[in-house]
């Protein structure tokens, strides 16, 4: 039987970053959902720029997976969305980790970036304007990929970042793939918990767009 492997993209990019990755997998055989949840980080109950329940908002727009694999900032909720797919593995992809149980608190250095990126509407700046005007070229080469995901640019409430996020008990078998040095941390983590880990974490983060032939036989 054909694994369905669920891909989740993080907060401040949209499904088009793992695009490249999920026509890896599909070449490979599996069947692949990269569900767009952007929307869903905003409160829709909140009239102002609010990410209240974006987790369980995640969780619950998901359908069943065998594989579920999240990728950097989406690892925060990756224990609620295996739950929530009944999967039998969870994959974090170069990802924040979160505690054994919750409530999980991103990083204080992920809080502190953002915060001077916050306008007064209280949105953080679009991610892909983040490095300056010419970055998404050297980070994203292949124009077509830039394209998809410069189209899929969007601004987050800033209040995501101080959002606690539930962390049910981990029923799915864990596992970390460790692409780049900015999550040898999150890498060293899982070791210490006895999972396995695969990668060196001596490539680039976005390896999953930019190399994702590599990526995919690290996840397999």
């Amino acid at each position: 039987m054909t694994d369905r492997w669920l891909l989740v993209h993080p907060p401040l990019l949209g499904p088009a970053v793992l695009g490249p990755l999920a026509a890896r997998l599909r070449e490979s055989g599996a069947a692949v959902a990269v569900p767009d949840l952007r929307g869903l980080v905003q409160d829709p109950a909140s009239a102002l720029p609010s990410a209240a329940g974006w987790d369980r908002r995640w969780a619950g727009a998901v359908g069943p997976a065998d594989v579920v694999v999240a990728f950097s900032g989406a690892g925060m909720v990756l224990p609620a969305v295996a739950a929530a797919c009944a999967a039998r593995r969870a994959v974090w992809l170069d990802a924040v980790l979160p505690p054994v149980s919750g409530p999980a608190r991103w990083p204080a250095e992920v809080r502190g970036l953002v915060a001077p990126l916050t306008a007064d509407d209280g949105r953080v700046a679009d991610w892909t304007t983040w490095w300056g005007p010419d970055a998404m070229a050297g980070l994203l080469p292949d124009e077509r990929v830039r394209a998809a995901v410069l189209a899929e640019g969007h601004r987050l409430p800033a209040g995501l970042w101080a959002e606690d996020v539930a962390v049910p008990p981990l029923t799915a078998e864990p596992r970390y793939v460790h692409l780049s040095p900015a999550y040898d941390a999150d890498a060293a983590v899982a070791r210490a918990r006895g999972w396995e880990v695969a990668g060196d974490g001596r490539g680039a983060h976005l390896d999953v767009a930019t190399g994702p032939a590599r990526v995919a036989a690290l996840l397999a």
